[in-house]
């Protein structure tokens, strides 16, 4: 996770609104404004990075007061900045002049506006960071989601435990925030439409600079979909071995069984859903700890991968003031997040780290980030961020994608040997598979929701009810339990309680394998895609180097070209790579007598699993699913 994607609440991207005729066509001037701006802009930045640092690493009143001073200063700066650039005619300025003017700045909020905003995000940011669900059996022992909870819902097969957890959680988080979240609406949907958006979800899109953004993104859904359906099959007959008729083999999977608290990502059910559990075990969790790992050499190891690459370097204060593990004297906000502190040195990143392979793959992905970061601090302070926040996000997964490979983790000594047949090869593309392809829908529908809600498409009094039937419709995942309006449980995950889009994540996951093809390819890696390790290729990391280098000083198919020589956000690279899974998959289902999709109407509490199946099956394609949204 980029911590610098959280910008100002009330910075907007290319701002559309105008508060005066623009009159000074002076090119000299505009220079010397930008310059002006660039200076002072990393002093206001780097205080405001620096208290929300110092709150997330510490979770007091105190900390929140200089915080949202600190942001309100940000907020005027912003303003004021904003202002002067409008009193600019930038026609016939050179294009990176013109970019830099559309970035900068944010327009006046009315009243106290951002104060509002800034004190709801806080809130529901500290709601999340503090929750804690009690043991059913113990009301004195309860646990915060990071590690007690976690733990729970990666490896417990109790299914009314799993419940328990599932339910409680969003008692303590998403049914506090829903309030808090209805004036955050608001309040977004306000301050974008002063700069010039039709509303917050509007201003999200803007960001990706196409007019085209949700139709691209719903073409490649329709691309990626078979993979996804046959994946859902087949987990749904792994789980009906667990839970038996809890499972209906024709119907959506229940979410609190999936894997993790959201059902966000299923690879904690591998050891569920492994082909051949005879080959050699691609988790080397036991390996690291038989070797004596530590957090600081996870970090090494890490740091090792990108110079092998001929990257840059961490400077000497990372890991003097980054938080890599949790601490045990106060509150502290967990979810793994990179920070730019826009002084060009400082860069650290917080997270409460485990010693596992899923905490070291975590690691490469922060990692990727504080090199992207590092690479482009040269440029003025508004081109200082991914080309789009995908690309941010793509760059940490595709270095994950080679220190995951078999390949690798036998070079860096966790794995004995390098397994090369059939079988070992789809356990590991099922294992990636529960990962990149089971991800995709749920990010999708995190902000289609939202989207629809910024727009007023959803009514209030609809929000929850709206999101599970998304959910049953596009995901093929339904609650354990009925739902109501008191509830919010979009807003159980991180990135929605902390104003993070999510689509980011979709794109970054169909991105990450074009950079990956890029990259073999200039390694001189022949194919199949999967087993590519781009460790030790210095050609690789140059390629990937002038990328990162440009930030988003360009509009992102240039930054996309300059990597794959394309122009497009392309589902090409994404499905060869799993092709050999997918074929896999379309037999096996078809031998187990599974077929894709399910009843939409089904609920674990609203008919048994055991029940005579329907002769016939609904899945709703993604066109009718916003149909029935935009005209229920």
């Amino acid at each position: 996770m980029l911590w610098s994607a959280i910008l100002l609440p009330v910075l907007a991207v290319l701002s559309g609104a105008q508060t005066n005729t623009p009159t000074n066509n002076d090119l000299a001037d505009a220079r010397r404004f930008l310059g002006d701006y660039n200076a002072r802009a990393q002093e206001v930045w780097n205080a405001y990075v620096v208290a929300s640092w110092n709150y997330d690493t510490n979770l007091t009143d105190h900390n929140n007061d200089i915080l949202l001073e600190k942001s309100l200063a940000l907020t005027e700066f912003e303003a004021t900045a904003y202002v002067n650039k409008t009193k600019f005619n930038t026609t016939g300025f050179p294009d990176d002049i013109i970019r830099q003017f559309d970035f900068l700045g944010s327009a006046p909020s009315e009243g106290d506006t951002a104060r509002r905003l800034q004190e709801t995000l806080s809130e529901m940011g500290r709601i999340y960071a503090v929750g804690q669900v009690c043991d059913q059996d113990d009301p004195d022992n309860c646990r915060g989601l990071e590690p007690g909870l976690t733990e729970i819902m990666a490896t417990s097969r109790d299914y009314e435990e799993r419940l328990w957890v599932w339910l409680r959680w969003r008692d303590a988080v998403s049914k506090v925030i829903r309030p808090h979240y209805v004036t955050y609406v608001q309040l977004k949907n306000q301050i974008a439409r002063e700069n010039g958006y039709a509303d917050y979800g509007d201003q999200w899109r803007r960001k990706y600079e196409t007019d085209t953004f949700e139709q691209d993104m719903l073409d490649i859904w329709e691309e990626v979909k078979p993979f996804y359906l046959e994946l859902h099959a087949y987990v749904r007959r792994k789980l009906y071995d667990v839970y038996g008729e809890k499972i209906n083999l024709r119907g959506p999977l229940p979410e609190h069984l999936l894997g993790d608290m959201w059902g966000r990502f299923w690879t904690n059910l591998y050891s569920l859903t492994i082909p051949f559990p005879d080959k050699e075990s691609l988790d080397v969790t036991p390996a690291m700890l038989e070797q004596n790992y530590t957090i600081m050499r996870m970090y090494e190891v890490s740091e090792e991968f990108f110079g092998s690459l001929g990257l840059l370097p961490l400077p000497t204060t990372f890991f003097q003031r980054s938080m890599l593990q949790k601490p045990t004297d106060r509150e502290v906000a967990c979810h793994a997040t990179a920070w730019d502190f826009y002084d060009g040195q400082d860069f650290r990143i917080r997270m409460c780290t485990k010693i596992d392979m899923e905490d070291l793959l975590t690691i490469h992905h922060e990692m990727g980030h504080t090199q992207y970061q590092m690479q482009y601090a040269h440029l003025p302070l508004v081109f200082r961020d991914g080309a789009n926040d995908a690309f941010h996000e793509a760059v940490g997964e595709v270095l994950a994608l080679s220190a995951a490979t078999p390949q690798h983790l036998h070079a860096i000594g966790l794995l004995d040997t390098v397994p090369d047949d059939h079988d070992a090869d789809i356990n590991f593309l099922l294992l990636q598979g529960l990962n990149m392809i089971a991800t995709l829908p749920f990010s999708l529908v995190q902000d289609l929701w939202r989207w629809r809600v910024f727009s007023g498409d959803i009514p209030e009094n609809e929000w929850n009810k709206k999101y599970w039937e998304m959910k049953a419709e596009i995901v093929g995942v339904v609650p354990p339990e009925e739902r109501g309006e008191d509830q919010l449980d979009i807003t159980s995950i991180y990135h929605v309680a902390n104003d993070f889009d999510m689509i980011r994540y979709y794109a970054r996951t169909i991105i990450e394998f074009q950079f990956q093809k890029a990259m073999c390819d200039e390694a001189g890696i022949p194919d199949p895609l999967y087993k590519c390790d781009i460790y030790n290729s210095q050609p690789a990391g140059t390629k990937l180097a002038n990328m990162l280098k440009l930030g988003r000083s360009k509009p992102w198919p240039d930054a996309m070209q300059e990597m794959t020589g394309q122009r497009k956000m392309l589902a090409d690279s994404w499905k060869a790579y799993f092709q050999p899974l997918y074929v896999w998959l379309q037999e096996k289902n078809r031998e187990n007598g599974d077929e894709p999709g399910w009843d939409v109407n089904w609920r674990p509490d609203a008919s048994s699993a055991s029940a005579t199946l329907p002769a016939t099956f609904l899945f709703l394609t993604l066109s009718s699913v916003i149909g029935l949204l935009l005209f229920a």
